[in-house]
């Protein structure tokens, strides 16, 4: 019998309902769960994908509200950049300075100490973001940003639902594999005599 012949004939002979008084409870058990198991793993794909969309979406919104009236301006250093500590944990430093800027955003002078690039001189230009109200901010979103954050969402339920089956069906078949060790060595030792005392 070729292979492709065997692995229909040996599914079906292990479905749950098969009269087979041989098969065990235990073994009925695990063929439903991972006919489970498989159901859903796959219907957790379109739930992903949901989900992504969602955030997706989500994401769009937020970041749009968050960057709407953003300009980008050139300020003015009026003091040298002073370097400041990195209290961050991380093994490899970098050198970080800030200063005092000045900069005229839409007929209004404003000021204030922000990060620059470098140990800059009096004087120096630097580049700057403003928000709606006149204030440093953070630059834009990055293109593809709201697209990055809802494919990350999808994928994190699809690998953790997928992790969390896949568990569930090792460890399920674990403990039963180990019930069935432990019968089979209780049976034997029933039928087996001790060394010694067998009789003719």
């Amino acid at each position: 019998m070729s292979m492709r012949t065997a692995w229909p004939v040996r599914m079906w002979r292990g479905r749950p309902w098969n009269p087979n008084p041989l098969m065990r409870v235990s073994d009925r058990a695990e063929v439903v769960l991972r006919v489970f198991a498989v159901v859903v793993a796959a219907a957790v794909v379109p739930i992903a994908g949901a989900v992504g969309t969602v955030s997706y979406t989500g994401a769009q919104v937020r970041i749009a509200s968050e960057d709407a009236g953003k300009v980008q301006v050139t300020a003015t250093t009026t003091a040298d950049a002073k370097r400041v500590l990195d209290d961050t944990n991380y093994a490899v430093h970098q050198d970080q300075y800030q200063a005092p800027v000045q900069w005229n955003g839409n007929g209004h002078v404003g000021t204030a100490t922000v990060q620059v690039p470098g140990p800059e001189a009096t004087g120096s230009t630097v580049s700057l973001w403003l928000s709606a109200t006149n204030v440093p901010t953070t630059p834009p979103a990055r293109p593809g940003a709201a697209a990055a954050e809802g494919v990350g969402a999808g994928l994190a339920v699809l690998v953790e639902t997928w992790c969390a089956t896949a568990a569930t069906v090792w460890f399920t078949g674990t403990v039963l594999d180990s019930r069935r060790h432990a019968r089979w060595e209780r049976e034997w030792r029933s039928i087996n005599r001790p060394i010694g005392k067998d009789t003719l």
